[in-house]
């Protein structure tokens, strides 16, 4: 069995076990982004993935591994606008070609929470880390990049934090999801889940190393910035993210879905 996997941090809880000698014989990770991971579950190249929420929401077909998350009841650090103006400015995005569910979720912020209906245009990470481009007044950045990124004489919007603001409600980034999430699966991801959260401060520890952050900074991210759970609050916030993405036309917009 194939299983997908993001190469960020926010994701190393759920994985750690089974990247560490407890994935089951015969098993094995493909990494990639968010983008890529959806469209590997809809061609079938991979079982299960903890895909963005967005690609779920868009593909009935998939299946979503219950009690299980990325999201942030509150800032994310790691989902973030990055502006040379003003949001209520801003004319202009690219878009980490990376995101899906970031993607959707800064159109909607920038539409309902600032009145701006700019221009989207796709980029790659490699290309954004170093800030804004020359020819947009932001960018969207995911993952590890948007942690990492300067952020000096910026205006920053976390869309975590955004959506909050928003919705009242968190903002749910990525879910477990696949075509056929068999009850042998569902106890695989949930057991590695649990036994993960356990073990925060020795992957911080690696994490923090691997990309020269400091423990602490790690720590604290996975610990109190992260949400793991999918409870009430976080169906709750998918089901909004459901209507507002369909009333804002996303689910057939090529750039928050490719």
């Amino acid at each position: 069995m194939k299983l997908g996997c993001l190469p960020y941090l926010n994701v190393r809880p759920l994985v750690y076990t089974l990247e560490h000698g407890e994935l089951p014989k015969g098993w094995e990770f493909v990494y990639a982004p968010p983008s890529a991971l959806a469209r590997m579950l809809e061609s079938g190249e991979i079982a299960a993935a903890p895909v963005s929420s967005f690609a779920c929401l868009r593909n009935s077909d998939l299946r979503m591994c219950p009690g299980i998350c990325i999201a942030a009841n509150g800032p994310v650090r790691s989902v973030l606008i990055l502006s040379r103006v003003p949001p209520e400015r801003i004319a202009r995005v690219a878009l980490d070609t990376s995101s899906l569910s970031g993607a959707a979720m800064a159109r909607i912020i920038l539409d309902e929470s600032f009145g701006v209906r700019p221009e989207f245009v796709r980029a790659n990470p490699d290309v954004l880390r170093g800030g804004v481009l020359y020819d947009t007044d932001a960018v969207l950045l995911i993952g590890d990049p948007a942690m990492l990124c300067p952020k000096d004489g910026l205006y920053v919007l976390d869309i975590g934090s955004e959506w909050m603001k928003l919705t009242g409600l968190p903002a749910v980034f990525a879910v477990w999801a696949g075509r056929g999430m068999t009850s042998e699966l569902v106890s695989v991801l949930q057991e590695a889940k649990a036994r993960g959260l356990g073990l925060l401060s020795e992957i911080a520890a690696k994490e923090s190393q691997r990309l020269g952050l400091s423990f602490e900074t790690c720590l604290e991210y996975l610990s109190e910035v992260i949400s793991y759970d999918m409870r009430e609050r976080e169906a709750r916030s998918l089901e909004v993210f459901r209507r507002k993405a369909q009333a804002h036309g996303l689910f057939d917009c090529e750039v928050a879905s490719r």
